[in-house]
């Protein structure tokens, strides 16, 4: 009986790395998985994802369209509004405060791009921190 191995090569880097974490299940290939390794495909996948950008918007704003996922995207939207009733006011005061002219956008503090609003405390709903995309994510600890 022939032993699986446990490292293999990727055609694309070169690099010997172990079958199970470095590289996609593939059936159809002898040994089980993909001949390139994660890295090599994410780097690919991002790479035809910019070179083509265009077409994949266009997919996916029609795609968002369909039934099932207006009906998903409403459910999550539901559980989420459910699960954190104070952070779903907060916003909502913000956007609507926004709307109103209560409240002017502004530009993120640490790097001066456009803004979102990050509340340090949702039960002050217009009390909010302008941050980017970035920092916002970098405060609540998304990476």
């Amino acid at each position: 009986m022939e032993q699986k191995r446990l490292e293999k090569q990727c055609f694309v880097c070169r690099r010997t790395l172990p079958v199970l974490e470095a590289f996609y299940a593939a059936p159809r290939m002898v040994d089980g998985h993909s001949g390139k390794c994660k890295s090599c495909t994410k780097a690919e996948a991002r790479l035809n994802y910019r070179r083509n950008r265009d077409r994949y918007v266009t997919y996916e704003v029609e795609r968002n369209k369909l039934p099932d996922r207006k009906a998903k995207r409403q459910r999550a939207q539901q559980a989420m509004r459910a699960r954190s009733p104070e952070k779903y006011k907060a916003r909502t005061a913000v956007g609507n405060a926004i709307r109103d002219g209560k409240l002017k956008r502004q530009p993120c503090r640490a790097c001066g791009k456009p803004g979102q609003a990050h509340h340090h405390d949702y039960s002050k709903p217009l009390d909010v921190d302008w941050l980017c995309r970035l920092h916002h994510d970098m405060t609540h600890d998304t990476f």
